[in-house]
């Protein structure tokens, strides 16, 4: 009778526990960075855009996407939990539209936007991932300098 009751009780306290398989898993809330990582695949997106339209205007644009890419890989590395890449791209848009300067106007305002949204995140994040997006919304500003129509 001790057994029983002794069994019953492993029972009880395994199950608790989640080790028999209680109910399914709730999935752990989105890391607070995906939406910033969604705004820098956005702009990979772009940038491969205006390139398939424009490929004279690789050298310009290369190392900006290039720096967004890297932007992607550091965010993805701090987050938890970590997104796969398919989560966010490659992303898929129709060749950009227009002459030289409706492009990079169009890629102007897509970094005005994305350093926007960097800074803010910047603000409301932890102090130790302020320094990485921090680094980003300048990086951002800097692609304004590098973007003249």
């Amino acid at each position: 009778m001790l057994a029983g009751v002794l069994a019953g009780g492993v029972l009880v306290t395994a199950s608790g526990c989640g080790l028999l398989g209680g109910g399914p898993d709730t999935p752990p809330p989105p890391d607070a960075l995906t939406g910033l990582l969604a705004g820098t695949w956005s702009l990979i997106a772009a940038y491969d855009s205006a390139l398939t339209a424009m490929p004279d205007l690789g050298p310009l644009l290369g190392p900006l996407r290039e720096t967004h890419r890297a932007h992607a890989e550091a965010l993805t590395a701090v987050m938890s939990p970590r997104p796969s890449a398919q989560a966010f791209g490659p992303a898929s848009l129709a060749p950009a539209a227009g002459d030289r300067k409706a492009v990079i106007t169009a890629l102007r305002t897509a970094e005005l936007n994305g350093g926007k949204q960097a800074a803010e995140v910047c603000v409301s994040t932890t102090a130790a991932r302020a320094t990485l997006v921090g680094e980003i919304a300048v990086a951002r500003a800097t692609h304004l300098e590098v973007l003249v129509p």
